[in-house]
């Protein structure tokens, strides 16, 4: 049975953290020119982590429609689109991490140094090498 509600909660601090430092624009503007909603894909994938944390294969059957929109996102992401973001994400993980970094010392937000956490994260696949 899929699920008809979900908490505001991570969607709120996605939405004060752009409002308020340009976090997911500054960090992942431009970085991809040929991916479509590349940043409202990233929104669903770091709202499930701040909510659920379910594996991307269960994203889709875990929020509601309504969660997308809200996210940026006119449809329902396809699951393999949702994968690609992973993907993409990974290859420009040193650019991303630079630009995460920028942000903190503009706002002077935390340490000047911070490293990604990668050690709860996990891949699943039928078709990886």
């Amino acid at each position: 049975m899929k699920n008809t509600t979900f908490s505001l909660g991570g969607i709120a601090l996605l939405d004060k953290a752009e409002k308020d430092f340009g976090l997911i624009s500054g960090i992942f503007d431009g970085v991809t020119k040929k991916a479509k909603n590349f940043e409202g894909r990233v929104k669903v994938l770091l709202n499930n982590r701040l909510t659920h944390g379910v594996s991307v294969h269960r994203i889709l059957d875990t929020y509601p429609e309504e969660c997308f929109e809200r996210l940026g996102l006119k449809d329902k992401p396809a699951e393999r689109s949702l994968y690609r973001a992973v993907e993409h994400v990974g290859k420009t993980c040193p650019i991303l991490h630079q630009r995460y970094q920028d942000i903190l010392k503009k706002y002077n937000l935390v340490d000047s140094d911070q490293l990604m956490d990668f050690s709860s994260t996990y891949f699943e696949g039928e078709k990886a090498e």
